[in-house]
């Protein structure tokens, strides 16, 4: 046997890629990888035309079809995003509250996120082990939506039940059902995003991997730019059918466009359904050490990425949720006015300014990883490369609005926001992929390397003990790292949203600081700091050999 021989056993006289494991080996998606290629390579090192393939992956149909899902999932962030600040302050909620309502970001993705995903990861149903999840998680979103936008009319009705009059609490009764919808859906929208992006890493086979994440990207800015469209339009004027209100009217939408698109995944996408084993009979609580154990317990690869996305998130939350009111409070200083409309005009600055930022994040979702793919031997387009340079970026642009006093440059910041936006969708999710795929191979080379030291002829270097040592080796499954990776996302919430609470009550109480600036910018130059901080980090990423 020669040493290439040796290097590369699934290659061996030929032999086919093997089709199942042994019991006690855990999957880490219900269609394996390994199915597919017949090397042990990582992704970044392997082409599509280097490999023995008993099936050549996905077609470009199946992969729209698998990340159409996170269009929807996006496209109902929007709604969020634009209108959810201006929307809680024009129901007489203050900003210090505004800020302690978006906890409901940090502590759903905090306990949604990795508890789905480790359910899910276990899940032996005969529909698939993730489908389930998105279609209970995608309704109780839509009933959520429907209480963010019919908030008043529900707080109204409560009111005339408990006290025969609409007027009598009736106030009160709508923020409460608001800030108890807008937690609802931050939930159930993260267990929906989990689901979907779990699934994105299932299916793909290995050398697919980083198309599919890109494809994801671009389904998410596609669908911001939509969304953010919709959300600038008219919509009261231009179909009032909708609703009464440009709130309602883009909850309406958002919940149409959501069903379509969950609907097409879930048809698209066949799962194969996973068996059952031994070790799944477990009491309620080992779902919760299992939790603990892969945040306790991270391979350094991810690890260097997380301490990155911990201080990267520091930064982007400030922007995602009160950019908008930002542009507005700019519009409000050079728009005096006190009519009722000049609200909505300012909220409506803000999401154009956000339609300008999503579309450069469209166009840098498909023009930066096409040259990153095309130049990838050269160190400037390596993805932590790529990741750190797009930190810079953001640090710059929003240590930049502490300056901004135009609302024309305030959407020149923005609209340069969206290339680092793009970046922050497609990398990370890409690194976390390829460890976990890169893993998922390796040990499959090794436990078909067990099988040659198992017979008589084999000259493996490989020795059993050695073998046995990997097989002890913790592992975890997709939507488990995932939701490990989430956790360092969601953390810096709780930091930022306690900072934000203090600068707005630090900060004159007319919404201006004493430089005269929105005090909104001061938050997203703390964010800027932020991402400075986490620039640093990212150059020890590691990277699997």
């Amino acid at each position: 046997m020669t040493d290439a021989d040796q290097k590369t056993p699934l290659l061996q006289q030929q032999h086919k890629p093997p089709v199942s494991r042994p019991k006690y080996r855990r999957r880490r998606s219900s269609f394996d990888p390994s199915t597919y290629n017949s090397t042990g390579q990582s992704l970044p090192y392997v082409k599509p035309n280097q490999l023995e393939t008993t099936d050549p992956g996905l077609g470009l149909l199946q992969i729209l079809g698998l990340t159409i899902c996170m269009a929807g999932v996006q496209f109902t962030w929007t709604v969020e995003l634009s209108y959810g600040t201006p929307y809680l302050l024009s129901l007489d909620i203050s900003k210090e509250l505004t800020a302690l309502v978006w906890l409901a970001g940090p502590l759903s993705g905090l306990l949604v996120q990795p508890l789905i995903g480790a359910l899910s990861d276990k899940s032996t149903s005969r529909f698939g082990k993730r489908r389930p999840f998105i279609v209970v998680a995608g309704i109780l979103t839509c009933f959520s939506m429907l209480g963010v936008a019919y908030a008043k009319e529900i707080g109204e009705f409560a009111s005339r039940i408990m006290h025969g009059d609409p007027a009598v609490a009736g106030h009160t009764n709508a923020i409460i059902v608001a800030v108890v919808s807008f937690y609802f859906m931050d939930f159930t929208l993260n267990g929906v995003q989990a689901i979907c992006r779990a699934l994105i890493l299932d299916i793909p086979p290995l050398w697919q991997q980083e198309l599919a994440n890109a494809w994801s990207a671009r389904m998410s800015n596609a669908a911001q730019v939509i969304g953010y469209f919709v959300g600038f339009i008219d919509l009261v004027k231009i179909a009032p059918w909708l609703g009464d209100s440009q709130m309602k009217g883009f909850c309406i939408v958002a919940i149409v466009v959501f069903i379509i698109t969950l609907g097409i995944t879930c048809l698209a996408v066949h799962e194969k359904p996973l068996e059952r084993e031994d070790d799944q009979d477990m009491p309620w609580y080992h779902t919760l050490a299992y939790i603990w154990r892969a945040f306790t317990t991270l391979p350094k690869e991810v690890q260097s990425l997380c301490n990155t996305q911990f201080f990267a998130w520091m930064g982007w939350f400030p922007f995602l949720f009160y950019s908008t009111q930002w542009v507005s409070d700019i519009y409000f200083s050079t728009h005096p006015s006190d009519d009722d409309r000049n609200w909505a005009e300012g909220t409506r600055a803000g999401s154009f300014a956000l339609l300008c930022y999503s579309v450069c994040s469209v166009i840098a979702g498909v023009v930066i990883p096409a040259i990153a793919a095309k130049y990838e031997k050269v160190r400037l387009f390596r993805l932590d490369t790529i990741y750190t340079t797009s930190l810079l970026i953001s640090a710059a642009a929003l240590l930049a609005t502490w300056f901004t006093r135009s609302v024309a440059a305030a959407t020149v910041i923005l609209t340069i926001m969206g290339v680092p936006w793009a970046i922050v969708l497609w990398i990370p999710f890409s690194l976390v992929g390829e460890y976990v795929s890169f893993e998922d191979e390796r040990r499959q080379k090794l436990l078909l390397q067990q099988q040659t030291v198992n017979t008589p002829s084999s000259s493996s270097s490989e020795s059993p003990r050695q073998l046995e040592e990997v097989d002890q080796k913790e592992e975890f499954d997709a939507g488990m790292m995932l939701g490990v990776h989430n956790i360092y996302i969601v953390m810096p919430q709780f930091v930022t949203a306690a900072c934000s609470s203090f600068i707005f009550a630090a900060t004159a109480s007319d919404g201006k600081d004493e430089a005269g600036s929105s005090n909104v910018a001061t938050v997203l130059a703390f964010g800027g700091l932020m991402s400075l901080i986490a620039a640093g980090f990212s150059r020890y990423i590691k990277r699997v050999k």
